[in-house]
């Protein structure tokens, strides 16, 4: 399984995606994906839910710097595991 490119094309992280897509499918940094792989977050959904504090716990080397950058792309620069209230589609 290493090297091998996650099935389907890479997206850009936004806040619009949806909770349920594979964070295998979001371009991030090298350093964030394998943050990610190591906590075991598999989906946006499971990083949105994850509290700041949980993920630092959960990851030693993973700086705020790159905990900064993953919430903002992914629509929740600060976590205290509470999303945001944003507009929903209609």
């Amino acid at each position: 399984m290493g090297g091998e490119a996650a099935a389907g094309p890479m997206v850009a992280p936004t806040p619009e995606l949806p909770d349920d897509m594979p964070i295998e499918g979001v371009l991030l940094s090298s350093r964030i994906q394998n943050a990610l792989r190591a906590a075991d977050l598999k989906t946006v959904g499971e990083v949105r839910e994850i509290s700041d504090e949980a993920l630092m716990i959960s990851l030693p080397d993973f700086g705020r710097g790159s905990l900064s950058n993953l919430r903002m792309k992914l629509g929740l620069p600060s976590s205290a595991g509470v999303r945001p209230t944003s507009k929903k589609p209609t």
